[in-house]
């Protein structure tokens, strides 16, 4: 497998309260934390295979979503307002 990793914005949208928390703290434990249901991930292929594969054990596939979203590898974060904290930063 190929060592290249690729950014992506994975976003969700959980209709249960239960799949909402294991799916955040599957999620969480992968990436930088945006806001409550939105992170940045930079994953290999295989790593990416593996999360998603996680994610169709926990996520209801006819009521929640989850999605991936390539960002370019050049294109650095713009954020206006508060910056982005990427340490110590804990959602419950």
């Amino acid at each position: 497998m190929s060592n290249h990793f690729i950014k992506y914005l994975v976003c969700y949208d959980i209709c249960d309260v239960s799949r909402l928390r294991r799916v955040h703290r599957l999620i969480r434990d992968w990436g930088i934390p945006i806001q409550f249901s939105i992170f940045e991930l930079e994953l290999s292929a295989c790593q990416l295979d593996h999360l998603m594969a996680e994610l169709k054990g926990i996520i209801n596939l006819d009521e929640d979503k989850v999605m991936f979203y390539r960002l370019s590898p050049q294109q650095e974060r713009i954020c206006l307002g508060c910056a982005v904290q990427t340490e110590d930063l804990l959602f419950v």
